[in-house]
C-alpha cells in the first residue's frame, strides 16, 4: 500500500470473525469481546463470534450480552470439550458469513476500522488477492494508555518508532490477521481442525492462501521456526510469509494487540504445540524444495524496495533492532525486578 491509497466509506461488505474460549482468562476475553462488540456497533462492522460454551458463569454473562446486538452475532454452542480449537471456532464462524469479504480478527486486538478500510479498499476493487498486517504487541502500561484514551493508536506507532520500549512488547509480522474473499476460504475449506491448542493452525492457513495466488516462495530452510523480535531478521516460513507484508511495515500500519497475562503452558500446552509443529511440517513438506536464498532473512528486500520506492531507510531504524527482549521488555519496575531475581 504506497502511493496515492484507494479508500471506502464503510465496512458494509466485509465480515470480521473471532473466535471464543473462556478455558483461560475467561474475564478478560469477556471484557474484551464486549468492547469490541461495541466499537463494531459503532462503526457498522459486521462482527461474528463464535463461541465454544463451557458452561460456566462468564460463558453465560457473554451470551447475555450478546442478545441484542445489530452487527455483533454470537454463535455459541458446546463444540468440543478439551483443548482449545481455534480452527474450529473460525469455520463455525465462517458458516454464518453472508458477506463477499471477510476479515480474520483476534479478540484481543484493538478493532482499528480506519485500517481495515484502508487495506479492505485494494481486496475489494480486485488489485490484491488478500491482505496480511503485521500486529504490534502492547505491554501492559501500552495497553491501558491506549485503552484510557491517553494515547492513540497512532501516538503508539509514533512512540514505537522513536524506540519507546515501555509500551511495547514485540512486532509480530506476519499476524494472523487477513482481509480475504470469502471465495478463498471456501475454496480452501476452511482452518485444518487436526491444529488443537496452541500454534501453527493460522500459518498453514496463511501458506495454502498464499500458495492459491502463487504468492509464497519454497526454500531448504522453510521449516526454520527460529523466532526474532525484528521483522526484518525473520527465517524460513515467517520470512517468506513476512515478505507478503513488506507494504504494511513500510506504511508503518499495524493492528494493536491488547496486553493478556500469559496462559498457563502446562505439560499438555508444549505436548500439543509441538505436535502442531510436526503436523505443519508434515503438511508443507513441499516447500522445502528449491535454492537458499542469498539473505536467509528480509532485510535486503525491505532495502531494496524503500530505495524503490523513495523511502529513507532512516525512518525504519526500529526495525532493524534486534536485541533479544530480556529486562526492557518488562514495563514496571516490578516486573524488572522479578526478573532480575529468578
Amino acid at each position: 500500500m504506497t502511493g496515492e491509497p484507494i479508500t471506502l466509506e464503510n465496512l458494509a461488505s466485509l465480515t470480521a470473525i473471532v473466535p471464543l474460549d473462556l478455558q483461560f482468562r475467561a474475564k478478560d476475553i469477556v471484557a474484551k469481546a464486549k468492547a469490541m462488540a461495541v466499537a463494531a456497533e459503532k462503526h457498522s462492522l459486521n462482527i461474528i463470534f463464535s463461541h465454544n460454551d463451557r458452561g460456566t458463569r462468564f460463558d453465560s454473562e457473554l451470551k447475555k450480552h450478546f442478545s441484542a446486538q445489530k452487527h455483533s452475532t454470537l454463535v455459541s454452542g458446546k463444540f468440543y470439550e478439551d483443548a482449545v480449537n481455534s480452527a474450529l471456532l473460525r469455520n463455525i464462524a465462517f458458516s454464518k458469513v453472508t458477506t463477499d469479504y471477510l476479515v480474520l480478527l483476534d479478540v484481543d486486538l484493538w478493532l482499528d476500522t480506519d485500517l481495515l478500510k484502508k487495506y479492505f479498499a485494494p481486496v475489494k476493487f480486485g488489485l490484491k488477492a488478500f491482505t496480511i498486517l503485521p500486529c504490534l504487541y502492547l505491554s501492559q502500561s501500552g495497553s491501558k494508555a491506549l485503552i484510557s484514551g491517553k494515547k492513540t493508536a497512532q501516538t503508539l506507532c509514533e512512540d514505537y518508532f522513536s524506540f519507546s520500549r515501555k509500551e511495547f512488547l514485540h512486532l509480530a509480522n506476519p499476524s494472523s490477521v487477513i482481509i480475504m474473499l470469502c471465495e478463498d476460504y471456501k475454496s480452501l475449506t476452511g482452518f485444518n481442525t487436526d491444529f488443537i491448542g496452541h500454534g501453527y493452525e493460522d500459518f498453514d492457513f496463511m501458506i495454502r492462501l498464499a500458495s492459491k495466488h502463487a504468492q509464497i516462495k519454497t526454500s531448504p530452510d522453510f521449516f526454520d521456526h527460529t523466532t526474532a523480535r525484528s521483522p526484518l531478521f525473520a527465517q524460513g516460513f515467517r520470512r517468506e510469509l513476512g515478505r507478503l507484508c513488506l507494504s504494511p511495515l513500510i506504511e508503518k500500519d499495524f493492528f494493536l494487540h491488547i496486553f493478556h497475562k500469559k496462559t498457563p503452558e502446562s505439560e499438555n500446552y508444549y505436548s500439543l504445540r509441538k505436535r502442531n509443529y510436526m503436523l505443519f511440517c508434515k503438511l508443507h513438506q513441499s516447500m522445502t524444495c528449491g535454492s537458499t536464498p542469498k539473505d536467509q532473512t528480509l532485510i535486503t528486500e525491505f532495502v531494496e524496495t524503500c530505495i524503490s520506492l523513495g523511502k529513507s531507510i532512516n525512518d525504519y531504524s526500529i526495525y532493524f533492532e534486534n536485541k533479544p527482549g530480556h529486562i526492557d521488555r518488562y514495563d514496571t519496575f516490578k516486573r524488572r525486578l522479578k526478573f532480575l531475581m529468578q
